[in-house]
Formats: C-alpha cells, sequence, structure tokens
C-alpha cells in the first residue's frame, strides 16, 4: 500500500522481546505517522513468536540494582501509554500475528484495529501464572476476538 509505514520487531533471538528502547522508538514514530503515513503495519521477524511480550530479564536485572524501580514503572508506563496510541490510532493499524504472542505482543496487537493471524499464532499471558497481571488488555480483548482473527 502507498504510503505505509512498516514496524519490524527485529529480536528473533528473544522471540522479539520488547525492551524499553524498542517502546522508546515505536511510540514516537506512530505519532509521526499518524499524521503522514495512510496504514501501519507491524510485524516480528524470525520463525517461531510475533512477540514474547516485555523483556522479562531485562526488567528483572534492572531490579536488582540500586533504583532499579524506576526503570520497571518507566518500562510498564512507557509499554502501556504505546498501547494506549495504538487503540486510539487514528490510522489502520494492521498487527501481523505469526507465532508465539504474548503479553507485551497481546497489548501491540490486539489495540489495533485490524490483526491478521496464521495458524502457527499463540495467545498466551503466561504472567498469570505466578500472580502477576500486567495485562496490556489481553484479559478484556482475547474473549472477545472469536470470529476476528
Amino acid at each position: 500500500v502507498a504510503n505505509s509505514g512498516l514496524i519490524v520487531l527485529n529480536r528473533p533471538k528473544v522471540l522479539n522481546a520488547l525492551n524499553t528502547s524498542m517502546v522508546q522508538k515505536i511510540y514516537p514514530i506512530l505519532r509521526q505517522w499518524e499524521s503522514s503515513k495512510n496504514l501501519v503495519v507491524i510485524k516480528g521477524t524470525g520463525e517461531k513468536a510475533f512477540c514474547a511480550g516485555g523483556d522479562v530479564k531485562s526488567i528483572v536485572l534492572a531490579l536488582r540494582e540500586p533504583g532499579g524501580e524506576q526503570y520497571g514503572l518507566n518500562f510498564f508506563r512507557n509499554e502501556y501509554t504505546l498501547n494506549h496510541l495504538i487503540g486510539t490510532f487514528k490510522k489502520p493499524y494492521v498487527a501481523l500475528i505469526d507465532g508465539i504472542t504474548m503479553g507485551g505482543g497481546v497489548g501491540l496487537s490486539v489495540h489495533g484495529k485490524y490483526r491478521v493471524a496464521t495458524e502457527r499464532t499463540l495467545f498466551a499471558m503466561p504472567e498469570t501464572a505466578i500472580g502477576l497481571v500486567p495485562d496490556v488488555g489481553g484479559t478484556y480483548f482475547l474473549p472477545r476476538l472469536k470470529g476476528q482473527l
């Protein structure tokens, strides 16, 4: 499609897990594209995942450092702000969901207007197994998407 923007999650060795840098790069480009592009597409690289969610390893490592709590707070604040932007995006936003899609990957996909899933797509919210429900809207949206993927 002419005049479209493409976001590629390019960390296949970690299943395209979101880190702070990725979130901080995606948000401003989406803000810019909201007025300059006709369509935005997001996809992951590699054979296994669209996005495995937040990079939990980097968050845990940061929490072990002095002042690390602020890193965690900033990560989730920025991630949820990005999810809100996706949910209110004025142009068509298409998530090409192929493979594992967990946590923050659910947030990057379900909040957009259009979602295209393959037979290999697997949605999960593994955080709930340890009593953590950061959620990114997954528990609200996923049961309501029957027939819309």
